[in-house]
Formats: structure tokens, sequence, C-alpha cells
């Protein structure tokens, strides 16, 4: 069987975890450059505080009611995940990460049919106990049913104790006639008008779906998801992402721009970043794309966007931050102010399958070079070791993050002291 374990608020919950303070009160955990809340806890959402919420548009409501306001930490986030995940291992052998905040994972089904309840419990214990989050578990048949379980688990975690099982055929019917057809996992706004129509307006209904009808109106994944819904595991149904065609580092400025060598360094650090995502994956790209621009609410803005082959196709740092690196300085307008740049690198293939160019000179060098790059980056914290084109330290142009927690897990200065 699948099962499925989120983490409850994670980006709140990891800031709870060594911030007592934190705990019974309200908190939100802003965007990239401190702009709009993206993680609420339940004290905040009681207060009416929107997912996305413009900061400048609640900040009456966040002084008259003390809520307390973080920064993105996703140094902190990222270690968690990998902390949490170690523990999912220690009960089953097929761990598969989904998102930042949840891992699908099988457990045995019992012999009287039903999932393995007792043991969805002792995973969230035991995640609690070693790593201080709280969760919440579902399981079902199929990734999909696990995937409503788990919604459901959360709609209703005082009633469940934060685990549902939808293995019981009887217990699917009675939930899903009143779950929402729009809170199904991969129904989005859309398509759930599209089935209101058709008189699909709960769970129980798209179960009652024939496959053909949704395939007529979903195309091939939604006759996938009805089927899965049915407890019919189905092969070509996939939660993660197909393999990346292209990626972007896009960053907005902590502060305006308006010299030639801060937009280049910018660039070229976005580049390298974009490179190590690639790379990450066991791919090369074939193209890169740089633009800049100025803010869109001032008049006359500037804007500008390049590309370049790369050939052979590359995912070397030093390669990408040297084209980048050009292609910022081909944009470059003197007297003008920016308040964004950023990279993208299309065409990606594996670089084990990838057609080499007749006339590109290898470096026999560069897998050793950049296996040690990433050992260093990966044991000691990104940017260690980095390119001289980007530049020390942080910089004016870096993301906005005024109200960021400590780095309590990965930055061994940081690291809390009992006494």
């Amino acid at each position: 069987m699948w099962a499925i374990l989120d983490i409850e608020n994670f980006y709140v919950s990891a800031e709870r975890l060594f911030d007592p303070k934190l705990r019974n009160v309200p908190v939100i955990v802003l965007s990239n450059n401190d702009g709009c809340a993206v993680a609420r806890s339940a004290e905040a959402k009681a207060l009416h505080i929107k997912m996305g919420a413009p900061v400048f548009k609640i900040r009456d409501t966040i002084k008259r009611h003390g809520i307390e306001v973080r920064s993105s930490n996703y140094e902190l986030y990222s270690d968690l995940n990998r902390r949490f995940n170690m523990v999912i291992a220690e009960f089953s052998d097929t761990v598969e990460i989904y998102s930042i905040d949840e891992s699908f994972f099988r457990l045995p089904v019992l012999q009287n049919g039903l999932g393995d309840v007792e043991t969805a419990h002792r995973v969230r214990e035991a995640v609690m106990r070693s790593v201080g989050l709280p969760t919440r578990v579902g399981l079902g048949p199929t990734r999909a049913l696990s995937k409503v379980a788990n919604a459901l688990a959360k709609a209703s975690e005082k009633v469940w104790g934060g685990v549902i099982d939808l293995h019981d055929v009887e217990l699917r019917r009675r939930l899903f006639a009143a779950w929402p057809v729009e809170e199904v996992w991969g129904i989005g706004p859309a398509l759930a008008a599209r089935l209101r129509p058709l008189g699909v307006t709960t769970a129980a209904d798209l179960t009652a779906m024939p496959p053909e009808v949704a395939r007529s109106v979903g195309t091939v994944v939604l006759e996938r998801l009805v089927r899965e819904l049915n407890g019919i595991e189905c092969d070509g149904f996939q939660p993660e992402p197909e393999p990346l065609k292209a990626t972007a580092v896009t960053r907005c400025f902590g502060e305006p721009v308006s010299d030639a060598a801060t937009i280049r360094e910018a660039m070229v650090r976005r580049a390298v970043r974009a490179a190590e995502k690639v790379r990450a994956q066991g791919l090369v790209a074939t193209r890169l794309i740089a633009f800049m621009h100025g803010s869109r609410y001032k008049p006359n803005a500037p804007s500008a966007s390049r590309s370049a082959r790369l050939s052979p196709a590359s995912n070397d740092p030093r390669v990408v931050a040297r084209v980048a690196g050009e292609l910022a300085d081909a944009m470059f307008v003197h007297d003008a102010i920016y308040t964004k740049c950023g990279v993208m690198l299309e065409g990606l293939h594996a670089e084990d399958a990838m057609q080499t160019d007749l006339f590109a000179t290898a470096d026999p060098k560069t897998g050793d070079l950049l296996a040690a790059l990433d050992g260093l980056n990966q044991r000691f914290g990104r940017n260690t070791i980095r390119i001289a084109a980007e530049g020390q330290g942080d910089r004016s142009y870096d993301t906005k993050r005024t109200m960021k927690s400590n780095a309590w897990t990965t930055r061994i200065r940081e690291i809390p002291i009992a006494r």
C-alpha cells in the first residue's frame, strides 16, 4: 500500500522547533524579499491572514496582534526535510520525496486487507521524537487515495488522530460523499469548473465517473486519477514531475542596482546556481537565456533578454558564468535602474546521453573538479567554494531576508547551545 506523510505548517513548525517563544502565538513566514505570507500558523489563520497576503497590506494586523514574522530559511527547511525522510526510511524500503514537506512511502497491507495504521502512528511518533515536527499520514492502495486520505486527515485531525486509511471501501464512500471535488489531488479550479456541469461536485461523483468520460474531459491524466480513486494503481500515474526540460533561477534584488559590475556579478550567481540544479539531476543544458529589468511600476523601466547556445552542452559553472556575464554586459544600459535579473537553462538532456561537439576539446579534469566542488558545498554549506566571478559575501542584490532565523542545523557557529 501507499502512505504519504506531510508536515503540519512545515515552515512555521520548523521555525518553532528551535525558538520556543514562537509556540502558541501567531506566526507567519514570508516569501523571497520578504514580500508575502507563504506560511501561517493556526493562530495566524484565525486572524484571517490569507495565503500570499502582501506584507505591506497587513502591517497593521501584524502590529495590533503581535504576530511574529520570519523570513524564509530554506537551509533549515531543506535539512529538516532530509532528517524526516531518514526517519521514514527506518520503516519503509521505498521512500519518494514529493515536495519539501511531503513524502510517499510503502507499507505492507495487513491480512485483513486494511492499511497498517499502527505503523503509520509509529512513523508519526518517530518523526516527532527524532526531528520534532508534527505530521499527518494518509494510507491507501494507490498514491491518489493516500493523498486524499492525507488531505482528509488534515481537515479532521482531532477526529482521526492524524492518520486516515482509505483501504476500507465503505469508509471511502462516506468520506468522498462530503469531500469537494476541487479538494482532490490534481483537480484545479479550471478542471473543477468543467466537471461541475456534468454533475461532478464531490470526490464520490468523480469516483463514479466512467473512465472514458474522464478521458474526454481531462485527457488520460484524469482517467488515471479516476481509476486510482477506485483503488486501481496506474503505472502511468506519476506524482513526481517529468524530467526537467528547463530550469530557471530568478531573484529580485534586495536593493535596486545601477552599475554594470554588480549586475554582472548577480547574473553570474544566478547562472551558477542554475548549473548546480541541473548538475544535481545528471543533466546538461544546450541553451542559456538571461534577462534583466527594472520596476514595472516605474515609467520607461529597462527590460532586456538575450540567449546563447551552449555547445557542447554543459552544466559547468565556469562555462555558464562566462556566457551569463557576457549577456549581462550586452544588455546593460547606463544610468538605468534594475530590480531583478535571472537565468534559464533550456534544452536539458541526460549528461551521459548527450551528443558531443565534434570540434570541442573536453577537459579530463572537469568531472573530478565539479565533484569536489559539489562535495565541499554539500558538506560545509552552499558557497563554501565558489568561482571568483560570483564575488564574495552577501551583497545588496541578494534576496532580502531581514528576519531570517539562524541556520540552526547547518552552520556550526549558529548551532544553539544549552546552558
